[in-house]
Parts: C-alpha cells; structure tokens; sequence
C-alpha cells in the first residue's frame, strides 16, 4: 500500500508565478504520477479538491473524505483524504479542531492565529482489516501549540480504544527534534521518513525560503516501511514535496475493528 502526504499549497496564497490555476494541471500530474493508494493532503479549499477530483482523483476509482475547512463556516483550509475504493474501504471519518472545543467548528488553541483540524478516518482493507488514518496541519507558529495538538490527538486515538493499525500524517510544520512528537511515540508510532532525507518544503525555490522537513508520515507497529522517500521530482507544484511511503500490513498483527465513530466530513 502506498500512502502520500501532500501540502498543496491554498488557493488563496498569491505567489504570483506560483498561483493556483498556473501549476494546477503540475499539481494534478503529479499526484497521477506517484500510484497511491491514499493521498491525504493539506491546505485545500473545496473548490481546489473539486478541481483534483475532475482532473484525476475522479470517482468511483478515489472516494474523497474529509473535506470539510477548518473556519466556524466550514470553509476554509481542509485536510481531505482521497483513497482507492479497490484497496481502502472508508468506514467513518470526523473532522476535529485542536482547541478547547474540538467539536466545535472554528476552535483554537489560545493565540493561535488560524483554527488548525485533524480529519481522522477509518478504513477496512480488502482483506478485511481495519486501520485508522489521522491527517493534520498544525500550528506554523506556536510550538507550544503544535505539542498541545499532538497530544489531544493521541488522547483523542488513545481513548477511542483502537488497538489495531494506525497512519498519522500530514504537514506537522515541525522538525522531528522538537518536543510534541514524543506523544506520538508514546502511543507506539515510528517515523517512516529517515531525518535524513532532506527538506519536504521548498519555498518555490525562492533562496530566502527556509527548507526543512516538516512533513511526516507515522505509523504503527502494524506496519512494515518498505520504502520512504520525499518526491522532489514534483518540483514547484507546490511549496512543499510529497511524502510517498510504501507500507506492508503485517496480517498478524491486524486489528478488524474500524477506530473513529462517524462524525463530521
């Protein structure tokens, strides 16, 4: 199974050279270019996830979830997941901010300029084994807050009593030196991308930009990590390079009871 997380950078970001509708048709190429079976992105308006979805993430072959935006209206920056119905089988998906009020559309931490959601989905396998996928964007600021995220979402996956196979990715806006990741790690789940493999941001090549990696794919035991590796051959389709990670369900390991209940999505 391969999995991909992907910022592709929101429409209403007016980098001039690098606008939505003149490397859209990049940007759709290469997602058709990495065969994923899951594609979880972040920073899409709906209308940019509609446009993917007539230009190659097309139904019934990709089935959209989460594409509900972070702001009290429901518009806004979303973190959707698209996967292949022939290999991931959606079985309730949520949408949640990280804040006090995490049902509660528009809910932020204090001083954090943005509303920040996780969509945590639930999927069966064709070989009937569950697995829940958690994609986020946190906190460009506030590290403090990026931390306080990563732990009410473990507290969030923790509680739900799912035992069984786990992916959480998505733009963590952080190094993997700071601090918060250790929530992740105490709930059993490893980084799939080496620390060395180099920068997933690229700042359109600008040479002011700060290139680092901040866009992470964890996963649980359940797993095996076949391959791991930051697509730079999609060059400036977007400030950020995909992650493309290949996995291997360990079948004896799999747990088949799906994770989050149904819920906003």
């Amino acid at each position: 199974m391969r999995v991909v997380t992907y910022n592709i950078r929101n429409i209403r970001a007016l980098d001039w050279s690098s606008l939505w509708w003149r490397r859209r048709r990049r940007l759709a190429e290469v997602i058709g270019s990495l065969g994923a079976d899951l594609i979880a992105v972040q920073e899409a308006y709906r209308c940019q996830s509609r446009w993917l979805g007539a230009h190659g993430l097309r139904a019934p072959e990709w089935e959209l979830v989460g594409s509900e935006g972070r702001n009290p209206n429901g518009g806004g920056e979303a973190v959707p997941v698209w996967s292949r119905p022939a290999v991931l089988r959606p079985v309730s998906v949520e949408t949640r901010w990280f804040g006090p009020s995490p049902d509660s559309p528009g809910s932020r931490f204090e001083g954090a300029r943005f509303p920040r959601i996780v969509t945590l989905a639930a999927y069966e396998t064709v070989a009937d084994a569950g697995m829940v996928v958690a994609n986020l964007h946190l906190d460009s600021d506030d590290a403090a807050n990026r931390t306080r995220s990563l732990e009410q979402l473990t507290g969030w996956l923790a509680s739900s009593g799912v035992s069984g196979p786990m992916i959480v990715l998505g733009d963590f806006n952080a190094p993997m030196v700071e601090p918060g990741f250790a929530a992740l790690r105490e709930l059993g789940l490893r980084s799939a991308l080496p620390p060395d493999a180099g920068p997933t941001s690229n700042g359109f090549g600008r040479r002011s930009a700060e290139q680092r990696q901040i866009d992470h794919v964890f996963v649980s035991e359940h797993f095996q990590v076949d391959s791991a590796r930051i697509a730079t051959e999609a060059g400036y389709a977007s400030d950020h390079y995909p992650v493309v990670v290949d996995l291997a369900l360990d079948i004896r390991r799999r747990d088949p009871r799906p994770g989050p209940s149904s819920g906003r999505g």
